[in-house]
Order: structure tokens, then sequence, then C-alpha cells
């Protein structure tokens, strides 16, 4: 009988079906490709299905409210994706042993630095909401067992986190030298196929666009991070130089929005007061089907996008910019994010600074009258647009859900904290010390063993030639027979059970901490611990097998 397939679910964050937004449709694309890739699928959102016609499950279940409905789906998984998951999400796939795939596509803690209104808000209230928000992706890093990012910089911001959180473990550096299999890159992809051209919806059709027009769209969501400003301007600027530039805003507002964003409101009211209204700016406000996008990047001349210089920009892979490729339009942006540097590099657009409206509106000009290096744009386009076609950006999760793994951070194996709590329910009335440390550190350790044991006796073995008066009074000292803890000399210690075996470790030397453990090993006590550099006791039973 041959093996079945894998099974894959997919918790989207967003509608998959009819007007879908960037995280929709990445999480729609990836449910294609791994269908074609002979996985079994089941994409489930919690947004209403509509008509589709995928060739696998696309359920509607609201687990953002009711967590329990995400149950069955997680349980008959073999690997979970999604984007933006709940703490409670994670630990019920930990629970379950499930491997998750989370996409970091979208840089939450950036986004909401510009989307929150700081200035209106006190500093507890930010710092409790930016906490909350620290909190959501430090147990999005901690619970998940592979990510997706999308540029470079993101996977350096992230793997700087993910060091801290112990997910870059030691033993699989040796086969990963690059830490791929705990975060890659895939950045927003396009179709393999040349977008369709359909019934115009723009020239023609819109009055005060003509059939001849040079059109430049705004593809998509008026976010209030975003520039919006910027091209309205230099719009205003060219009215009369340029007559044939028209821009025109497609979809404004995103479809798992309830109302218009600021920009969009402030962008409407600067168009109305300069009256450039149906002249060379146009709305087409209503969200565009995923099915149909493609008919307004066919019909368009180029495509804007601008941005503010702050944070979100520098670590941000343009959705937009990427569609604007898929329809080989050239581009007009701001530099800075990731996508910027390869537009100016190979001449597939202008970049020009930030806020600078008279260098857009000259470049709009240059763009509308010289055809000729409009078409040769588009040329090379065609040909650099390949590398984001969907089966190659999303290899990287292609390869996680063939072999998917739950992943420990290094701190589940590592010797766990001891609680003041437990140390004070110890009965302790002998104790070994092995001073392996340096002098004030092995010191402070045997006042913290004092302070929790204050009647306990304790032995301490210190080197040959070491005058244990620094280490304080009522010890008993044993002194090894040459430098260096070895094994074979652990018979140096009285023949009795100790309570506790206590080593200070405080050095980088991996064989010296062997070595000491080694010679705690051959010593018969109840509990085996350290005192390590950040002044806790830890249990290290682990650290010498099976002893104790």
């Amino acid at each position: 009988m041959a093996d079945r397939k894998k099974r894959v679910a997919l918790f989207a964050t967003e509608p998959v079906t009819g007007r879908i937004g960037g995280l929709g449709i990445r999480q729609l694309e990836a449910a294609r490709e791994l269908h074609r890739r002979r996985f079994e699928v089941r994409l489930i959102t919690p947004f209403p299905v509509g008509e589709h016609k995928e060739k696998f499950s696309v359920e509607h279940r609201h687990f953002f409210h009711d967590h329990s409905l995400a149950q069955e789906p997680m349980l008959w998984a073999d690997a979970i994706y999604t984007s933006q998951p709940t703490p409670i999400f994670l630990r019920m796939a930990q629970e379950a042993g499930k491997p998750v795939a989370v996409d970091l596509l979208a840089l939450l803690y950036f986004e909401e630095l510009e989307q929150m209104p700081l200035g209106n808000i006190n500093a507890v209230e930010g710092a409790a909401y930016f906490s909350g928000m620290i909190s959501k992706v430090r147990s999005q890093l901690s619970l998940g067992d592979f990510f997706l990012c999308s540029n470079e910089r993101e996977k350096d911001y992230y793997l700087g986190i993910l060091t801290m959180l112990g997910k870059l473990r030691p033993d699989e550096y040796g086969k990963d030298l690059l830490f791929n299999s705990v975060i890659d890159i895939a950045p927003f992809g396009i179709p393999r196929r040349e977008p369709k051209r359909g019934a115009n919806r723009m020239r023609g059709v819109m009055p005060g666009i003509g059939k001849n027009d040079f059109i430049i769209i705004w593809g998509g969501s008026m976010w209030n991070w975003y520039d919006c400003l910027t091209p309205v301007k230099a719009m205003a600027k060219i009215l009369k130089k340029c007559p044939r530039a028209k821009l025109v805003f497609v979809g404004t507002k995103h479809p798992a929005t309830s109302k218009p964003t600021e920009a969009y409101m402030e962008v409407h009211k600067y168009v109305t007061r300069e009256k450039l209204l149906g002249k060379n700016v146009f709305f087409h406000s209503e969200w565009v089907p995923y099915d149909q996008h493609e008919y307004f990047l066919t019909e368009a001349d180029a495509g804007v996008a601008t941005f503010l210089d702050h944070i979100e920009n520098r670590f941000s892979f343009r959705i937009r910019i990427a569609d604007y490729m898929w329809g080989n339009l050239p581009t007009l942006t701001n530099p800075g994010n990731t996508l910027s540097g390869l537009i100016e590099e190979k001449n597939l657009g202008y970049v020009f600074p930030f806020g600078d409206h008279a260098a857009l509106a000259e470049r709009i000009c240059l763009m509308a009258s010289n055809t000729a290096e409009t078409k040769k744009m588009k040329a090379r386009i065609a040909a650099e647009k390949k590398q984001f076609h969907w089966d190659k950006v999303l290899q990287p999760l292609v390869q996680f859900c063939r072999n998917p793994k739950k992943k420990k951070a290094i701190f589940s194996d590592a010797p766990a904290p001891i609680s003041f709590y437990e140390l004070n329910r110890e009965k302790l009335k002998r104790i070994l010390f092995l001073r392996s440390s340096p002098m004030a550190h092995s010191r402070d350790a045997i006042l913290a063993l004092k302070s929790i044991a204050p009647d306990a006796d304790i032995d301490v073995v210190v080197q040959p030639g070491v005058n244990g008066v620094e280490l304080g009074e009522s010890l008993a000292f044993i002194h090894l027979p040459e430098n260096g803890f070895k094994a074979k000399d652990s018979g140096i210690v009285p023949k009795r059970e100790y309570d506790a075996v206590v080593c200070a470790f405080n050095t980088n030397d991996l064989r010296f901490y062997s070595n000491v453990a080694a010679f705690a090993k051959n010593v018969a006590a109840r509990q085996y611990w350290a005192f390590d550099c950040d002044y806790r006791f830890i249990d290290i039973k682990g650290l010498l097998g099976a002893n104790g």
C-alpha cells in the first residue's frame, strides 16, 4: 500500500475568496502550490467562503473567536501553516505535537508604530499595548517551528530574536550553517503565467480617462504609513503640462477593514480642494476581486508606490510592487524598501526622494512622453520578475511540509533553574561543594548555600595550595592531588551520601565543565546542582546522565 499524501492545514487570517488582500492572496497561493505538489490541503479561513474553483477544501471556521474550531483540522494535519497566530493557537498545536510554519511577512510591531495614534495615547497606555504586541511576536517565535520572512533584512532582524529565544541550536549548526531550516526567505510571489487582458475598466469607461491616456495606478490599500499624498501633489503640478497622465487609485479600502483610512480621507480632501478629481486623479474605491485585478494591471502604463522614511519601509517587501512587476509595469517609488534597490539597479522604473512631488512629477512626464524607453523597461521587468514566481518563492514552505519537525529551544534541554520554593523545601544537612570557578564567584555560591541551609555541613573540594579562608568559616576542605578536576580523583571524597553536590560554573572551557561533571557523578548524592554565572542554582542531573 502506497504511503498517503502529507496533510497540510493552512489557517488564513484574511478572506481567501472573492475580494482578498495581500495576506489572503499569499495564503491562497500557498494552498494552491502545496496542492500542485501533491499534498492533501485544507485552507481554513475565519471569513465567509464565496464561490471558488479550488480543487482542495476551503472552509469557514471562526477559529479567531473560538479556538476549539481549529482543533479538528489541526489533529488531521501533518503540518500547519499560518500567519499572526495567537499564543493559544500555538499552544494547542504544541500539545497536539503538530509542527507549525509561521509566516512573518508583516512586521506587526513596526506597522503598529505607524498605525497607532501615538500622540493621543499616554505613556502607560502605549507601554501596555506594545508590550502585548511584543509578547505576541515572542510567542510566535518561541512556539513556532519554522518561519518564513520576505527578505534578507527581515531574516537578520528575526535571527537576532531567535538567538535570544534559543531557537538557533548549536547541535543543528553543523548541517545548516545559515539556519535555513529555522527561518528562510519567501518573498511575496506572482503567478508564472502572464496576466490577461479583459474589458476596459478605466480607458473610455471612467469619465475623464481617454483611450490614449498614460495611466499610473496606485494598486491597493491606502494605509496611514504610506505616503499617499505625494502622488496627487505631483498630479497637481503637471495638470496642464502633461494632460495625458492620469492617476487612478484602485481598491482603496482593504476587504478586511470596515472603514476608510485617515490617509484616504486626507487624499480625497486634497484632490477635491485642488479640483483634480475627475481631471487627472480618479478613485476606483471598490476592492477588485483577485481573479480580476490583472485586468487593471494590463490596462495601466505604470505603477506608483510611495512611502515615508521610517523603519517599516526599511524592512518591507512591497506587495503592490510585485503586482506591478507581474503586469510588466514600470514602478515609481522611493528608496529604502527591499524592492526599490532592484528597481534602481535593473532600471525597472524610477526611484525618487521621499516626499519630493516635483521629482515625481518630472518622472511621470518623462515616462508619458518617452514611450520607447517605457517599452524597454517593460521588457526588462518581464525578465526580472521570474525570480518571484510562486513556485519558486514558496519552495522553503514546500520543503518544510515534506519533512515537518518540531523544533525545541536549547533552553528545553539546558539545565533548569531551581526556584526559591524548591530550594527552601530541601532538607540539606550535608553538602559537597566543588570550587570550580574564580574565588569571588565561589564565595558567593557558598554564601547562597549557607542562606538556604544554615545548619548544613559543607565539604569543599579545592585545588592544591588554595587557601580556603576567603570562602568563609566552618568549612571542611578537601584538596585535590593536582590542578584540575578528574573523575579518577573523586576517591578523595569521604564515602558518605551527600544531600547535594554543588558545582560552581563560571567558565567558557567546555572540557572543564565535563571534567567537573564527571567528578561530581562519582559522588553519591540526592541532588546535583550548579551555581551558574547568573547566580542561579540549576539542576545538572541531565548533564551527569543517569547518576542519582
